[in-house]
Protein backbone atom coordinates (compact mmCIF):
# COMPACT_ATOMS: atom_id res chain seq x y z
CA UNK A 1 0.00 0.00 0.00
CA UNK A 2 2.89 2.25 0.81
CA UNK A 3 4.47 1.86 -2.26
CA UNK A 4 1.50 2.34 -4.50
CA UNK A 5 0.78 5.83 -2.85
CA UNK A 6 2.82 7.07 -5.47
CA UNK A 7 3.40 11.05 -4.98
CA UNK A 8 1.35 13.64 -2.34
CA UNK A 9 -1.75 14.71 -4.08
CA UNK A 10 -4.70 16.06 -2.10
CA UNK A 11 -6.95 12.63 -3.05
CA UNK A 12 -3.93 10.46 -2.13
CA UNK A 13 -5.17 6.87 -1.96
CA UNK A 14 -7.60 5.20 -0.79
CA UNK A 15 -7.77 1.63 0.15
CA UNK A 16 -10.52 -0.40 1.57
CA UNK A 17 -8.92 -3.37 3.26
CA UNK A 18 -11.51 -6.06 3.27
CA UNK A 19 -10.96 -8.98 5.75
CA UNK A 20 -12.60 -12.13 4.52
CA UNK A 21 -13.58 -14.30 7.12
CA UNK A 22 -15.19 -17.78 6.59
CA UNK A 23 -18.72 -18.61 7.38
CA UNK A 24 -20.07 -22.15 7.50
CA UNK A 25 -23.34 -21.88 9.23
CA UNK A 26 -25.42 -19.20 7.54
CA UNK A 27 -25.53 -18.40 3.47
CA UNK A 28 -26.17 -14.48 3.46
CA UNK A 29 -23.13 -12.84 3.99
CA UNK A 30 -22.29 -9.44 6.47
CA UNK A 31 -20.24 -6.91 5.64
CA UNK A 32 -18.85 -4.54 8.91
CA UNK A 33 -17.67 -1.73 8.81
CA UNK A 34 -14.96 -1.00 11.88
CA UNK A 35 -15.87 2.32 13.84
CA UNK A 36 -12.60 2.61 15.83
CA UNK A 37 -12.92 4.01 19.38
CA UNK A 38 -10.37 6.11 20.75
CA UNK A 39 -8.82 2.77 22.12
CA UNK A 40 -8.28 2.14 18.67
CA UNK A 41 -10.50 -0.62 19.01
CA UNK A 42 -13.75 -1.90 16.27
CA UNK A 43 -17.14 -1.05 17.65
CA UNK A 44 -18.33 -4.78 17.86
CA UNK A 45 -15.65 -5.62 20.10
CA UNK A 46 -15.98 -7.43 23.58
CA UNK A 47 -13.46 -8.54 26.14
CA UNK A 48 -9.64 -9.18 24.56
CA UNK A 49 -7.75 -7.79 21.77
CA UNK A 50 -8.66 -10.58 18.53
CA UNK A 51 -6.25 -11.45 15.89
CA UNK A 52 -8.90 -9.93 13.58
CA UNK A 53 -8.68 -6.17 15.94
CA UNK A 54 -5.15 -6.60 15.37
CA UNK A 55 -5.14 -6.55 11.71
CA UNK A 56 -6.89 -2.84 12.21
CA UNK A 57 -4.86 -1.28 14.92
CA UNK A 58 -2.01 -2.51 11.95
CA UNK A 59 -3.80 -0.70 9.42
CA UNK A 60 -4.34 2.69 11.89
CA UNK A 61 -0.67 3.06 12.68
CA UNK A 62 -0.26 2.21 8.85
CA UNK A 63 -2.44 5.62 7.88
CA UNK A 64 -1.24 7.98 10.79
CA UNK A 65 2.82 6.75 9.62
CA UNK A 66 1.82 6.93 5.87
CA UNK A 67 -0.01 9.17 3.53
CA UNK A 68 -3.03 6.99 2.57
CA UNK A 69 -6.33 6.55 3.54
CA UNK A 70 -7.59 3.20 4.59
CA UNK A 71 -10.93 1.98 5.59
CA UNK A 72 -11.05 -1.92 6.69
CA UNK A 73 -13.74 -3.68 6.32
CA UNK A 74 -14.36 -7.48 7.93
CA UNK A 75 -16.77 -9.28 5.15
CA UNK A 76 -18.08 -12.99 6.65
CA UNK A 77 -19.76 -15.29 4.62
CA UNK A 78 -19.22 -18.83 3.06
CA UNK A 79 -16.52 -19.67 0.99
CA UNK A 80 -18.61 -20.53 -2.07
CA UNK A 81 -20.00 -16.73 -2.32
CA UNK A 82 -17.10 -15.08 -0.59
CA UNK A 83 -16.39 -13.85 -4.34
CA UNK A 84 -19.57 -11.40 -4.19
CA UNK A 85 -18.63 -9.85 -0.89
CA UNK A 86 -15.37 -8.74 -2.97
CA UNK A 87 -16.98 -7.61 -6.45
CA UNK A 88 -20.13 -5.99 -5.45
CA UNK A 89 -18.48 -4.14 -2.64
CA UNK A 90 -16.09 -2.94 -5.37
CA UNK A 91 -18.53 -2.23 -7.44
CA UNK A 92 -19.95 0.18 -4.90
CA UNK A 93 -16.71 1.92 -4.26
CA UNK A 94 -15.59 2.16 -7.69
CA UNK A 95 -12.46 0.62 -6.98
CA UNK A 96 -9.42 0.62 -9.93
CA UNK A 97 -7.99 -2.21 -8.57
CA UNK A 98 -8.71 -5.64 -5.95
CA UNK A 99 -5.95 -7.59 -5.09
CA UNK A 100 -6.03 -10.71 -3.51
CA UNK A 101 -3.58 -13.03 -1.47
CA UNK A 102 -2.81 -15.97 -3.89
CA UNK A 103 -3.58 -19.63 -2.47
CA UNK A 104 -0.13 -20.55 -1.61
CA UNK A 105 2.07 -19.42 0.81
CA UNK A 106 6.07 -19.52 0.94
CA UNK A 107 8.03 -22.02 3.20
CA UNK A 108 10.90 -21.64 4.90
CA UNK A 109 12.53 -23.58 2.40
CA UNK A 110 10.93 -20.77 -0.25
CA UNK A 111 9.03 -23.14 -2.09
CA UNK A 112 5.16 -22.54 -2.04
CA UNK A 113 2.98 -24.59 -0.74
CA UNK A 114 -1.12 -24.96 -0.74
CA UNK A 115 -2.47 -23.24 2.67
CA UNK A 116 -6.17 -22.67 1.59
CA UNK A 117 -7.50 -24.38 -1.69
CA UNK A 118 -10.44 -22.90 -1.66
CA UNK A 119 -9.43 -19.74 -1.56
CA UNK A 120 -8.41 -20.66 -5.07
CA UNK A 121 -11.80 -20.74 -6.27
CA UNK A 122 -12.90 -17.49 -4.75
CA UNK A 123 -9.87 -15.70 -6.63
CA UNK A 124 -10.53 -17.15 -10.38
CA UNK A 125 -14.31 -16.11 -9.55
CA UNK A 126 -13.36 -12.56 -8.85
CA UNK A 127 -10.88 -12.52 -11.85
CA UNK A 128 -13.64 -13.66 -14.25
CA UNK A 129 -16.84 -11.13 -12.46
CA UNK A 130 -14.65 -8.26 -10.99
CA UNK A 131 -15.68 -4.97 -12.22
CA UNK A 132 -12.05 -3.32 -12.37
CA UNK A 133 -8.91 -4.37 -12.19
CA UNK A 134 -7.48 -7.32 -10.26
CA UNK A 135 -3.88 -8.32 -9.30
CA UNK A 136 -2.76 -11.45 -7.35
CA UNK A 137 -0.32 -11.29 -5.09
CA UNK A 138 2.32 -13.94 -4.72
CA UNK A 139 3.58 -12.59 -1.24
CA UNK A 140 7.49 -14.06 -0.56
CA UNK A 141 8.17 -10.89 2.03
CA UNK A 142 9.01 -8.42 -0.89
CA UNK A 143 12.75 -10.00 -1.21
CA UNK A 144 13.60 -10.56 2.47
CA UNK A 145 12.15 -11.10 6.16
CA UNK A 146 12.51 -8.04 7.33
CA UNK A 147 10.11 -5.59 7.14
CA UNK A 148 10.91 -1.29 7.56
CA UNK A 149 9.04 1.28 7.91
CA UNK A 150 6.86 2.70 5.48
CA UNK A 151 8.49 5.65 5.87
CA UNK A 152 11.69 4.13 4.71
CA UNK A 153 10.20 1.89 2.14
CA UNK A 154 13.42 0.96 -0.33
CA UNK A 155 12.11 -1.31 -2.85
CA UNK A 156 13.34 -2.33 -6.67
CA UNK A 157 10.55 -3.36 -8.77
CA UNK A 158 10.94 -5.03 -12.21
CA UNK A 159 8.22 -4.86 -15.03
CA UNK A 160 8.46 -8.05 -18.08
CA UNK A 161 6.80 -6.17 -20.65
CA UNK A 162 5.76 -8.45 -23.59
CA UNK A 163 2.24 -5.82 -24.68
CA UNK A 164 -1.26 -6.07 -24.51
CA UNK A 165 -3.68 -5.28 -22.42
CA UNK A 166 -2.55 -6.77 -19.36
CA UNK A 167 0.99 -5.70 -19.98
CA UNK A 168 -0.52 -2.01 -20.21
CA UNK A 169 -1.77 -2.16 -16.87
CA UNK A 170 1.00 -3.45 -14.94
CA UNK A 171 2.93 -0.99 -16.92
CA UNK A 172 0.93 1.43 -15.71
CA UNK A 173 0.54 0.39 -12.01
CA UNK A 174 4.34 0.63 -12.17
CA UNK A 175 4.95 3.90 -13.50
CA UNK A 176 2.59 5.39 -10.90
CA UNK A 177 4.69 3.07 -7.88
CA UNK A 178 7.80 4.88 -9.51
CA UNK A 179 6.49 8.34 -8.43
CA UNK A 180 7.17 7.24 -4.94
CA UNK A 181 10.71 8.15 -3.59
CA UNK A 182 11.91 4.85 -2.28
CA UNK A 183 11.00 2.80 -5.67
CA UNK A 184 13.14 2.10 -8.11
CA UNK A 185 11.67 0.64 -11.41
CA UNK A 186 12.98 -1.19 -14.11
CA UNK A 187 11.05 -2.27 -17.20
CA UNK A 188 12.37 -5.16 -19.54
CA UNK A 189 10.31 -5.05 -22.93
CA UNK A 190 11.13 -8.27 -24.66
CA UNK A 191 10.77 -8.12 -28.71
CA UNK A 192 11.69 -10.85 -31.11
CA UNK A 193 15.06 -10.79 -32.78
CA UNK A 194 14.81 -9.49 -36.05
CA UNK A 195 16.22 -12.48 -37.76
CA UNK A 196 14.07 -14.80 -36.42
CA UNK A 197 11.27 -12.69 -37.59
CA UNK A 198 12.82 -12.00 -41.06
CA UNK A 199 13.46 -15.73 -41.94
CA UNK A 200 9.68 -17.44 -39.88
CA UNK A 201 6.90 -17.51 -41.37
CA UNK A 202 5.16 -20.23 -38.58
CA UNK A 203 5.52 -17.87 -35.99
CA UNK A 204 1.96 -18.53 -33.44
CA UNK A 205 1.15 -14.76 -33.61
CA UNK A 206 -2.02 -13.88 -30.81
CA UNK A 207 -4.84 -13.29 -33.02
CA UNK A 208 -6.40 -11.10 -30.19
CA UNK A 209 -3.16 -8.42 -30.21
CA UNK A 210 -4.82 -6.21 -32.64
CA UNK A 211 -2.78 -3.23 -34.21
CA UNK A 212 -4.86 -1.12 -31.80
CA UNK A 213 -3.43 -3.31 -28.75
CA UNK A 214 -0.31 -2.37 -29.97
CA UNK A 215 -0.37 1.06 -31.10
CA UNK A 216 -1.39 1.25 -27.18
CA UNK A 217 1.76 -0.75 -26.01
CA UNK A 218 3.65 2.36 -28.05
CA UNK A 219 1.68 4.97 -26.54
CA UNK A 220 2.30 3.65 -23.16
CA UNK A 221 6.33 2.93 -23.79
CA UNK A 222 6.37 6.94 -25.40
CA UNK A 223 4.76 8.14 -21.88
CA UNK A 224 7.63 6.38 -19.96
CA UNK A 225 11.14 7.07 -21.97
CA UNK A 226 9.35 10.65 -21.63
CA UNK A 227 9.97 10.16 -18.09
CA UNK A 228 13.44 8.82 -18.26
CA UNK A 229 15.04 11.58 -18.29
CA UNK A 230 12.99 13.49 -15.36
CA UNK A 231 13.10 10.58 -12.87
CA UNK A 232 16.27 8.72 -12.33
CA UNK A 233 14.54 5.85 -10.30
CA UNK A 234 13.11 4.68 -13.69
CA UNK A 235 15.02 2.65 -16.03
CA UNK A 236 14.41 0.86 -19.32
CA UNK A 237 15.90 -2.16 -21.15
CA UNK A 238 14.73 -3.77 -24.47
CA UNK A 239 15.59 -7.50 -24.99
CA UNK A 240 16.17 -9.36 -28.08
CA UNK A 241 15.48 -13.29 -28.18
CA UNK A 242 15.03 -15.82 -30.48
CA UNK A 243 12.82 -18.27 -28.63
CA UNK A 244 10.59 -19.24 -25.38
CA UNK A 245 14.28 -21.18 -23.98
CA UNK A 246 16.02 -17.70 -24.73
CA UNK A 247 13.52 -15.72 -23.00
CA UNK A 248 13.34 -17.78 -19.75
CA UNK A 249 16.66 -17.71 -19.36
CA UNK A 250 17.16 -14.10 -19.89
CA UNK A 251 14.16 -13.55 -16.95
CA UNK A 252 16.48 -15.58 -14.76
CA UNK A 253 18.69 -12.63 -14.88
CA UNK A 254 16.35 -10.26 -13.11
CA UNK A 255 15.56 -12.34 -10.15
CA UNK A 256 17.32 -10.16 -7.70
CA UNK A 257 14.28 -7.43 -7.08
CA UNK A 258 11.52 -7.03 -4.32
CA UNK A 259 8.93 -7.36 -6.49
CA UNK A 260 8.01 -8.83 -9.59
CA UNK A 261 4.87 -6.76 -11.55
CA UNK A 262 3.68 -9.03 -14.83
CA UNK A 263 0.48 -8.55 -16.94
CA UNK A 264 -1.41 -12.00 -16.27
CA UNK A 265 -1.76 -12.63 -20.35
CA UNK A 266 0.92 -11.10 -22.12
CA UNK A 267 0.48 -10.82 -26.04
CA UNK A 268 2.66 -10.63 -28.98
CA UNK A 269 4.66 -13.10 -30.86
CA UNK A 270 7.27 -12.99 -27.84
CA UNK A 271 4.21 -14.31 -25.48
CA UNK A 272 3.08 -16.41 -27.68
CA UNK A 273 6.19 -18.70 -27.53
CA UNK A 274 5.91 -18.94 -23.96
CA UNK A 275 4.42 -22.23 -22.30
CA UNK A 276 0.48 -22.09 -21.56
CA UNK A 277 0.05 -24.62 -20.23
CA UNK A 278 0.33 -23.99 -15.86
CA UNK A 279 -1.33 -25.68 -12.29
CA UNK A 280 -2.33 -21.74 -11.90
CA UNK A 281 -3.99 -20.49 -14.84
CA UNK A 282 -4.67 -17.47 -12.62
CA UNK A 283 -1.53 -16.25 -12.70
CA UNK A 284 -1.07 -16.93 -16.63
CA UNK A 285 2.31 -17.88 -18.23
CA UNK A 286 4.67 -15.53 -17.06
CA UNK A 287 3.42 -15.85 -13.31
CA UNK A 288 3.63 -19.61 -13.50
CA UNK A 289 7.50 -19.02 -14.23
CA UNK A 290 8.02 -16.87 -11.49
CA UNK A 291 6.67 -18.80 -8.70
CA UNK A 292 7.96 -22.11 -10.11
CA UNK A 293 10.24 -23.90 -8.16
CA UNK A 294 13.42 -23.66 -10.19
CA UNK A 295 12.81 -20.42 -10.69
CA UNK A 296 15.05 -18.96 -7.91
CA UNK A 297 14.12 -15.57 -5.93
CA UNK A 298 12.75 -14.06 -3.20
CA UNK A 299 10.88 -11.27 -4.68
CA UNK A 300 6.68 -11.02 -4.19
CA UNK A 301 4.74 -11.40 -7.57
CA UNK A 302 2.13 -9.19 -8.35
CA UNK A 303 0.05 -10.16 -11.73
CA UNK A 304 -2.61 -7.76 -13.21
CA UNK A 305 -5.57 -8.05 -15.24
CA UNK A 306 -6.76 -5.29 -17.21
CA UNK A 307 -10.68 -4.93 -16.62
CA UNK A 308 -12.04 -4.49 -19.83
CA UNK A 309 -15.55 -4.46 -19.50
CA UNK A 310 -16.68 -7.74 -19.61
CA UNK A 311 -19.15 -7.82 -16.91
CA UNK A 312 -22.46 -6.84 -18.08
CA UNK A 313 -24.51 -5.03 -15.23
CA UNK A 314 -27.09 -7.32 -15.38
CA UNK A 315 -24.45 -9.41 -13.99
CA UNK A 316 -23.27 -6.96 -10.94
CA UNK A 317 -27.01 -6.43 -10.47
CA UNK A 318 -27.97 -9.92 -9.47
CA UNK A 319 -24.65 -10.06 -7.44
CA UNK A 320 -26.13 -7.22 -5.28
CA UNK A 321 -29.67 -8.59 -4.81
CA UNK A 322 -28.73 -11.86 -3.26
CA UNK A 323 -25.82 -10.95 -1.32
CA UNK A 324 -25.94 -8.74 1.88
CA UNK A 325 -28.40 -8.15 4.36
CA UNK A 326 -29.44 -6.25 7.21
CA UNK A 327 -25.83 -5.86 8.18
CA UNK A 328 -24.73 -3.89 5.28
CA UNK A 329 -26.48 -0.98 6.34
CA UNK A 330 -23.54 0.55 7.79
CA UNK A 331 -21.56 0.49 4.22
CA UNK A 332 -24.52 2.54 2.29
Amino acid sequence: MEASRGTTKKEGLHVYAMHLMELSERSSAILMVHKARKNGLPFWTKGGVSDSNQIVVAFEMLENLSKVSIRPTTAISPMNTMHEDIIVGAERKRVEMIILPFHKHQRIDGHLETTRADLRHVNRRVLQYAPCSVGILVDRGFGGASHVSASYVDFKVTILFFGGHDDCEALAYGMHMAEHPGINLLVVRFLVDPEVAAGSVTLDMDQTYSTEAQSKDEELLTDLKHKLSKNSSIKYEEKLVKDAAETTELIRAYNRCNLFLVGRISEGEVAAALDKKSDCPELGPLGNLLTCPEFSTTASVLVVQQYRNELSQDSINSLKDGELTEGDSESN
